[in-house]
């Protein structure tokens, strides 16, 4: 009885914050028609403690009349998941908004199996077809990532989740529909708009919406999500053809629907739309009943208010990427970005039965792609363990080595044997599928996670929204260009040649890691960024 009192004492204390009053105001919820209340001045958190007006009744230029308390609102939400804890409420919502990434992953490796099984019917595309089908939702995510950014920003992550799936589905019907090559181009540029979108909602909810020690973890979720749905995607290869494997995609992806009403918007968006009982509701929902959420309203309604007043226009950021403090951490991004997808490993996703085709192998290259999407699934489970346990630059590096070393391997077996007129033995068939398997155990547990929550951290919140598009559009044109790219390599310099390539690309990306990125575990984004902006900056910064 006595922490239901505390826990309702916490919550009237929070009304009272999310209002913008004072702790020593007192509360009437019976005088709200009585007229105009006198404004109390909050105190943000920053080094100098100067009293401001609540931000919200700035914005609108006079003070709000007194309001009856959100009860409704403020209990429904405490109420919700009594037992359950706060690690698993913000869990259960980035899991939530992370089934678009679960989408992107099958607009990904939709190729992978698609043309193979095409080809096999008979509805050969050229080379050129096959790349620009695979390759198309990247190009239209290097122009859509800025646009992107905004309509999130305009409409939020509900309606952005609800629209975009509906569309979704709608692309994949075509898809089902026919294999005339402009349909399927068409469907694939829906698709692109589509992951861009989607991509802005992956990257930037968990972040918000998670406590600081749990980061690492719920950024893990989007990468976990989008290995999950490239899994998918090959086992439905295994026994639908690429209509069917479509249309199957459309009726899994509308019910989605019902999880995204239950989504709570982040507390930070809802406080930048001025959103005031919403930003306690949904504090509720994160945080839990019996957590003091009073301290986070004064920060979030602080922050919002500094931003307003500090946080530059688009322009305004541009010129700031000059000063070497905001310029430093976002090429360090782009090049972490760079280095990840030199690897490779956005081939091995959208080809992942032509390249088992082409090395030769005796195995059954669909299965073999199953092998390949269990591979980089599981291990996000293990990155979870790690990524809060060791150091992100040990972590990073070690894992892209041993990523490095499978393709070497693979890359001089196949060269080796590329000059035989008899081909790949077939009691070496399974050498292929175990260095592709150790590549993506490698990427899965540390590449691909750690990449991600890295670029989180170290991107500067002054440029935070153009940097977040530069970052969306060089990320998407990387991948691109490697999936571009990969059939004519092959072309060129031999399927073993390309492995090899590859290698020494992570082999770079080692070097980098080792002398200039900074490391980012348990550093406030406040501290990342001093770091960048010293006098005395250490050697591991560019």
């Amino acid at each position: 009885m006595k922490d239901v009192e505390k826990a309702s004492a916490r919550e009237a204390e929070a009304v009272q914050v999310c209002l913008g009053r004072d702790d020593t105001s007192t509360l009437h919820p019976s005088d709200d028609d009585e007229g105009p209340s006198e404004t109390h001045p909050f105190t943000p958190i920053s080094p100098t403690h100067i009293h401001i007006k609540n931000d919200f009744e700035r914005d609108n230029g006079s003070s709000r009349p007194n309001q009856r308390l959100p009860w409704i609102a403020a209990r429904s939400c405490s109420c919700c998941w009594p037992k359950i804890g706060p690690f698993y409420r913000q869990g259960i919502m980035s899991i939530v908004t992370c089934l678009a990434a679960l989408a992107i992953g099958m607009i990904h490796a939709y190729p992978a199996v698609a043309l193979a099984r095409w080809e096999e019917a008979d509805f050969k595309f050229t080379t050129a077809q096959a790349t620009w089908f695979a390759s198309t939702p990247m190009v239209v995510a290097v122009v859509m990532a800025a646009v992107a950014g905004l309509v999130v920003e305009r409409v939020g992550v509900r309606l952005s989740l609800a629209i975009g799936m509906l569309v979704l589905s709608l692309s994949w019907v075509m898809i089902g529909q026919t294999t005339h090559f402009t349909v399927l181009l068409i469907a694939r540029i829906i698709q692109g708009i589509v992951a861009s979108v989607y991509m802005v909602v992956i990257t930037v909810y968990p972040v918000e919406v998670s406590e600081v020690r749990w980061r690492g973890i719920m950024m893990g979720l989007t990468e976990a999500m989008l290995m999950l749905g490239a899994l998918l995607t090959y086992l439905g290869g295994l026994v639908l053809l690429p209509a069917s494997l479509a249309y199957t995609f459309a009726a899994v992806l509308v019910p989605q629907l019902i999880f995204f009403f239950f989504l709570r918007e982040s507390p930070l968006w809802l406080a930048r739309q001025g959103r005031e009982h919403d930003i306690l509701d949904s504090l509720m929902c994160l945080r839990g009943r019996e957590v003091d959420i009073k301290p986070e309203l004064e920060y979030i309604k602080s922050s919002v208010y500094i931003e307003r007043i500090h946080q530059p226009t688009a322009g305004e950021q541009l010129m700031l990427l000059r000063k070497p403090i905001y310029l430093k951490p976002l090429i360090l991004c782009i090049l972490i970005l760079l280095f990840k997808e030199l690897t490779g490993q956005y081939a091995a996703i959208t080809y992942t039965v032509k390249m088992f085709q082409m090395v030769g192998s005796s195995l059954d290259p669909y299965w073999c792609a199953v092998v390949m999407g269990a591979a980089r699934f599981f291990p996000c489970f293990v990155s979870w363990l790690l990524i809060e346990r060791l150091p992100r630059r040990l972590l990073l590096s070690t894992c892209m080595t041993v990523a490095a070393a499978s393709l070497a391997t693979l890359g001089i077996f196949l060269w080796v044997w590329s000059d035989s007129d008899k081909g790949l033995p077939p009691h070496l068939g399974w050498v292929p599928i175990v260095c592709l398997s150790i590549f993506t155990l490698a990427f899965g547990i540390g590449v691909g996670p750690t990449s991600w929550t890295m670029v989180a951290e170290l991107l500067p919140s002054q440029v935070r929204n153009v940097g977040a598009g530069i970052l969306n559009s060089c990320f998407s044109l990387f991948l691109f260009l490697v999936g571009l790219t990969f059939p004519y390599s092959v072309e060129a310099i031999g399927v073993g040649g390309v492995f090899i390539a590859y290698s020494l690309c992570s082999l770079c990306g080692v070097i980098f890691i080792f002398f200039c990125l900074p490391e980012t575990r348990g550093r406030s984004f406040t501290e990342i960024q001093t770091n960048f902006g010293s006098p005395t900056e250490s050697s591991n910064v560019l």
